[in-house]
Formats: C-alpha cells, structure tokens, sequence
C-alpha cells in the first residue's frame, strides 16, 4: 500500500514538469494566396515558431515571416497528388509540441473552413497540448473581392453560403442538399470543385435553378495570375475549358456576379522579388526604399551559416528570386561560404545580380556570375522602379532612421 501510494505521488509531481516542457500549437490560416492578407497576429506567431506544417496552398512568399533556422515541413494537399493522411499531420503536431517546440500549422485560407482544422484542434486537445487558432482570410470572400465582385449585396443577396464539392464517395449528385441551396436564393461559393464545375451548373439547374443565372469561376484567386471567368450556369459546360488548368479555384453563384463587369484593380507590385545579401545586417538599407513597389523584399545576412536552416534556405531557393543585390565584397565572400557549408545556393539562373561597386562585380566575376554595377541603394531602387522607387538621404541609415558617421578617409 505504502509503495503504491509513493508511486501515485512520484506521477503527481511529474505532471506539470511534463506540461512545462509541452510546447504550444497555432492553428493559423495564411489566408487565400496573397502574402499580404496573411493576418497581423499570424505573421508575428510565424516569427517565433520552432516548426512550420504548412499547407500546399499557403503561398511560399508568407515563410519570409519565419525566423532563419526554423524547420518546415510541407504537409500539404492537393487534388490528385499525393500528401501526408490527416493521422499523419495530427501525429507530426502532437509530436513536436511534447518536445517542447513552439509549432505553427500554416493553413491555407482559414483553418476551420474546409481545412480540417476542427480535426486538428480536437486531436491536439485530446493530448493536453496547448493548442490556439489564428484566423485567416477565407478565399471565398477575397477572390471575388479581388475581382470587384461582392458576395453580399442588399438589393441582390442577402445570403451567402459556402459549399463544399469535394466527396468522400464522389457522388455529387447525393452529397450535397441542391434544392435548400437553390432556394435561398443567395450567393453560394463551391470550394474544391473546379473539375467538377459541369456537374455542379447542371446539379443546380436539375434542383430549379434557372440556367441563365450568372455565375463566376474564379481561378488562382489573389494571386497576380488571378483570372475571373463569368457566365451562366448553362456557359459553364464540359467542352467550355479544360477545367484542369483552372486549379485551385472556386465557383462562384448568384446575382451578385454581375455587379461589376469591368473591374480592373491597379497593382502595386510589379512581380520582381528582390533579395539582398548583407554580412550581417537583418534588413538591408534597399529594403524600406523598394518594398512597397515590388511583390517581395528580403534579406539574408550570410556571416553566421548557422542563422538558416537548410529549410529555410531552400524556401528562399524556391522563390526564385528576380534579383539578388549585393552591397560589399565581404558579404559575397561570407554567401559562399554559407552555400559551401549548407550546400545550398539560391541564386537561380535566371536572376539578375547587383552591386554596389565596381570591385563587388570582379569579385564575382571570379566566381562566374556577371552583375550590374551601380554606386548607391538610392540608384538601384531607381534601377528597379524608377519613379516609384524611394530616394533616402544616404547620411541617414533607412532602417533605423539614425545619423551615419562620415566615413574617414
């Protein structure tokens, strides 16, 4: 009695050392495509997390927000390709916050909209483990947006319902409840359909739905390549497209589609991602005088190799950088020594190099790379946006806003 009685009391004391050690676990959405409607909270809690699952729709641009030697693990699902089960993930979730590691579960839109969150969140709180959900921006709402198109509209919809077309038996037909949506006479948005728009228009017009409503496909919603292709449910048939190509995507139903038919929104990026190479800056002066002018702005500062994670470092790899500017012959001395020890290089071929100085452009002639030569951050931002670039007084540092101290001579 007395022994059982000790062992009961060990476990006791146990406990909360075992909870101390759990790490914690975000549920957050990244939101429909475009890296900037990533929320606020979820981009700071990307910053501190030890581990990122992320999702194959969450787009890469938004990993930028992690810190450099955080480990991510792809996890994501895509119609006919092949992905970790959902036991899977749950597993990799529960596994990483008992060591202790603060874990972010990146998905994309919102995580509890058709993303499994919900099964996510009940796994993790099975264990105990100290779980939070972070919002995200739902494509539903923000692909149509992008196209000028209002999902609610007092005089046209007072409803808006959010479908989903994937099955796990793939019959449709029987899936879904086609006469109750037909009858709200609301906006419906179908999510995971695209190659199945065919059969969902004529669902709809079978439950009494009249083939001359309007209706949109929205493909690659906010992303630059977005496309909004409208019509009419009777538009929509086998022979329209090659429905394929329109991945990933949503359907989108009702009046409402029509609202605007001419909406074209100015953009403000011009698609070029620009990374630059410091010795050991975190953000480059050339950062603040461009960053609102081009799709992404980064630095890496390469003196310390163990700063990155091999992940991370393909990550930026595979955002294939347009142009890769570098500001002094230290800082490209210190980059090939990081890609030799971590042999990775995430210059692509296809990338246009930068200097600050002719002798910058020699060194890296001797390492067979050709680059442009120019004198000052001010002059590359011209070199890259021109008029919409921001000229920076060169005394003042354009990070931190603090006086420089004039070289010596």
């Amino acid at each position: 009695m007395k022994k059982t009685l000790l062992l009961t009391l060990a476990l006791l004391l146990t406990i909360p050392n075992l909870l101390a050690q759990s790490g914690k676990v975000y549920l957050v959405g990244a939101g429909p495509g475009d890296p900037d409607l990533v929320t606020v909270k979820g981009a700071k809690v990307l910053g501190k997390a030890d581990v990122v699952l992320y999702d194959a729709l969450a787009n890469p641009s938004i990993l930028l927000h992690c810190k450099g030697d955080v480990r991510l693990i792809p996890v994501g699902k895509r119609a006919g390709k092949p992905s970790p089960k959902q036991e899977e993930i749950n597993q990799l979730l529960i596994n990483e916050a008992l060591k202790g590691n603060t874990v972010v579960r990146l998905k994309g839109g919102d995580p509890f909209v058709f993303g499994r969150g919900g099964e996510e969140l009940l796994a993790l709180l099975d264990k105990g483990i100290d779980t939070e959900v972070i919002p995200g921006v739902t494509a539903a709402i923000a692909a149509p947006a992008y196209a000028g198109i209002p999902v609610t509209h007092r005089a046209l919809a007072r409803s808006f319902t959010l479908v989903t077309a994937s099955t796990k038996d793939s019959n449709l037909a029987e899936s879904v409840k086609w006469k109750s949506l037909v009858e709200q006479e609301g906006t419906i948005a179908f999510y995971m359909g695209v190659r199945v728009i065919p059969e969902i228009c004529q669902q709809l017009i079978k439950a009494g739905m009249s083939p001359d409503t309007p209706a949109a496909i929205i493909s690659k919603g906010t992303l630059p390549e977005q496309k909004a292709f409208r019509g009419t449910l009777k538009d929509f048939t086998p022979n329209y497209t090659d429905y394929t190509k329109l991945t990933p995507g949503l359907l989108l139903v009702g009046e409402v589609v029509n609202v605007t038919e001419n909406y074209q929104p100015s953009k403000d990026d011009n698609g070029m991602k620009v990374l630059s190479i410091t010795l050991n800056r975190k953000v480059s002066e050339l950062t603040p005088r461009i960053e609102d002018g081009v799709a992404v702005a980064t630095t890496i500062a390469s003196k310390d190799p163990d700063k990155y994670s091999n992940d991370y470092l393909e990550m930026l790899k595979e955002l294939e950088f347009t142009h890769i500017v570098f500001s002094n012959t230290k800082s490209v001395e210190a980059y090939f020594k990081l890609c030799e020890v971590k042999g990775i290089n995430v210059i692509t071929p296809k990338a246009t190099i930068i200097t600050l100085g002719k002798k910058i452009t020699d060194l890296l002639s001797t390492k067979g790379y050709n680059a442009i030569t120019l004198g000052s951050y001010n002059e590359v931002a011209s070199y890259l946006l021109g008029d919409k670039a921001k000229a920076m007084s060169s005394s003042v540092d354009a990070v931190t806003g603090a006086s420089k101290k004039p070289k010596a001579h």
